[in-house]
């Protein structure tokens, strides 16, 4: 009798789970992971024999599942505190609230460095015949800088191992070295985001100072900007991904001063502000777009420090940090993602009278973008 009892309880919820999938409103966005949901794929016979249309109907189902955010937190304390898991979804499960995804450097990654490499040396010496210096910088990830915090029995990548060969095999361009510094200083204070790939306001300052170093200009002192808490509820792209039970949200610090609050314009793909901060992107997911606006194909930025002075970023992500601080030297600021945009970066450069360029990408990006093909 009890076993019936059991089955009938069992059938009851799944029938419900059932007729919620089917009454719930769908989503096509998830805050929670910061993704598009998938949606119901068109029927095909080729994509039925083939076995991808079912593949992406089971995505349809997985992604709209009722109570979907709550079986993926019971299923990471699952994973973690039943079976003694180190990882989810190839996010490592660090000390002190650390996530970490994992590293790859396989063939696949071991071609795309190399092919970058070589497009980011054919373009310093097109720079160079214009007179305009190319500046490189490939910052190390959480990984490698924190590895004191992976789990037990977890090696960290020797990424200043391939920092070094990237350097040491580009040619025609001036070579920024941040890994030291970030190691040395990550003793003291955290200098990453501990449930995000980026790094923090203090590692964007670190990066910021030693391409003024290189490129012989006065970096401004810390001691010049007021350090201000925006938001102290930040859960990144590795929560997103893992979607750890209890994870202690990041803070996200940023150091303001007269030269990047008061500025004349930002100029992004859908719109033109007079701020490289939007307070609007503090209330969703997706809080490190409070930096330059997310996501653009082109972002100018222009300031009123009256010199003149040209610079072009080509980017990943990790640049978005760094508006505030690059906003102290030049009166234009020119921030160009290459997976967006399609046009002759040559003549972008001569069309634009930029000074000085610089590649800011981090390291675990640079061996997987194919995109720099674009800007050759």
């Amino acid at each position: 009798m009890k076993n019936k009892i059991f089955f009938l309880i069992f059938v009851l919820i799944w029938l419900i789970i059932v007729i919620l999938n089917f009454l719930l409103p769908k989503k096509e966005f998830s805050e929670q992971e910061n993704r598009y949901y998938a949606t119901i794929p068109r029927f095909t016979l080729e994509s039925f024999v083939d076995g991808t249309y079912l593949n992406k109907v089971n995505d349809y189902i997985n992604d709209h599942f009722a109570f979907r955010d709550i079986f993926l937190k019971i299923n990471s304390w699952w994973e973690l505190k039943i079976l003694g898991k180190k990882e989810i979804n190839e996010v490592y499960i660090g000390k002190d609230s650390y996530l970490f995804e994992k590293f790859k450097f396989e063939d696949k990654e071991k071609n795309i460095f190399e092919n970058n490499i070589r497009i980011i040396s054919s373009f310093a010496e097109k720079m160079n015949e214009l007179k305009v210096k190319t500046y490189f910088i490939l910052v190390p990830n959480s990984i490698y800088i924190n590895s004191n915090k992976l789990p037990e029995n977890v090696q960290a990548p020797n990424q200043q191992e391939l920092i070094n060969e990237a350097y040491n095999n580009t040619i025609g361009t001036i070579n920024v070295n941040v890994t030291n510094r970030l190691l040395n200083e990550n003793k003291n204070k955290e200098l990453y985001f501990k449930t995000d790939h980026h790094i923090n306001s203090d590692g964007a300052y670190i990066v910021y100072d030693e391409f003024c170093k290189m490129a012989n200009i006065e970096a401004e002192p810390i001691d010049n900007f007021k350090k201000e808490e925006v938001t102290d509820k930040f859960l990144g792209t590795f929560d997103s991904k893992a979607q750890v039970y209890n994870q202690k949200p990041d803070s996200i610090y940023v150091y303001k001063n007269s030269n990047n609050t008061d500025i004349k314009e930002a100029i992004y793909d859908k719109e033109t502000t007079k701020s490289i901060f939007n307070e609007e992107f503090l209330n969703t997911k997706d809080k490190y777009s409070y930096f330059l606006n997310g996501n653009n194909s082109k972002v100018i930025v222009k300031t009123h420090i009256n010199n003149n002075k040209k610079l072009l970023v080509i980017k990943d992500s990790y640049a978005h940090i760094m508006s505030q601080f690059l906003c102290q030297n030049y009166s234009e600021i020119h921030f160009l993602d290459p997976r967006y945009t399609g046009f002759d970066y040559k003549e972008y450069v001569k069309e634009n009278n930029i000074d000085d360029i610089v590649f800011i990408y981090n390291l675990s990006n640079f061996v997987e973008d194919r995109n720099l093909n674009k800007i050759n």
